[in-house]
C-alpha cells in the first residue's frame, strides 16, 4: 500500500487513463477518463474511481484475483459544453502461472442521457521464456474484446506482453487491422 500507478490502455475505438493511489492492499482510488468509440459514436467518462481487490489466492505456481471497481463523474453530454452524470462499475478475474495467464472483466458505464455502455473483455496468453523475476518478462496473448454498442462484435488481437520491474507494456494489431499499444508503470 502507498503506491501509485499510472496507466493508459490505448485502441482505436477505446482509450482507457488512470492515475491510482492504493491506500491499502486491498484498495485503491484515483482519477479515470475513458473515450469509448470512434468520431460518429464517441463517448467520454471521467470520474473517481474506486478499486477494492475482493479476494486473492496464491497458490504454490499461481496466483488468482477477483477486483470490484466503482465511479462517478461526468460524461458529455449531447451538446457542446453540456456534461452529464456517470456512473460505473466493474469486476476483474484473473489467473495465471509462471507460463499460463488468463483474464476476463466487464465495465457498465451508465451515462444519464444515452444508452449505457457494456464493455466485456476477455484474454489468454503464455510465456515463451521462464524469466526470473528481475528479468524481462515476456507474454504471447491473445485478447477478445467487445463494447455493446460501439464495438458490437468480438474484436479479436493478438498481442505480445513484457513487465520489468515496475513497467508493463502491450503491443498489437486486431485481425481488422486496428492498433494496440497499453503502458503501466507502478511507483
Amino acid at each position: 500500500h502507498g503506491g501509485w500507478v499510472m496507466s493508459t490502455d490505448n485502441m482505436e475505438s477505446f482509450s482507457g487513463n488512470q492515475v491510482m493511489y492504493s491506500m491499502t492492499n486491498k484498495w485503491s482510488a484515483g482519477l479515470n477518463y475513458w473515450r469509448l468509440g470512434t468520431e460518429e459514436k464517441e463517448r467520454e467518462v471521467a470520474l473517481l474511481k474506486l478499486n477494492h481487490l475482493l479476494y486473492r489466492h496464491n497458490g504454490e505456481n499461481s496466483q488468482g484475483n477477483i477486483y470490484l471497481h466503482g465511479g462517478y463523474g461526468m460524461a458529455d453530454g449531447n451538446e457542446a459544453f453540456n456534461r452529464t452524470d456517470a456512473y460505473f462499475a466493474g469486476a476483474e478475474v484473473d489467473w495465471e502461472t509462471r507460463k499460463i495467464y488468463t483474464a476476463a472483466k466487464y465495465y457498465h458505464f451508465n451515462m444519464a442521457g444515452k444508452q449505457d455502455t457494456r464493455m466485456y473483455q476477455a484474454r489468454i496468453g503464455f510465456s515463451p521464456v521462464l524469466a526470473s523475476f528481475n528479468e524481462l518478462q515476456s507474454w504471447v496473448m491473445l485478447q477478445g474484446m467487445m463494447i455493446s454498442d460501439i464495438e458490437p462484435t468480438v474484436m479479436f488481437t493478438p498481442m505480445v506482453r513484457f513487465f520489468y520491474h515496475n513497467i508493463l507494456w502491450e503491443m498489437g494489431a486486431s485481425v481488422k487491422g486496428s492498433w494496440m499499444l497499453n503502458l503501466m508503470v507502478h511507483h
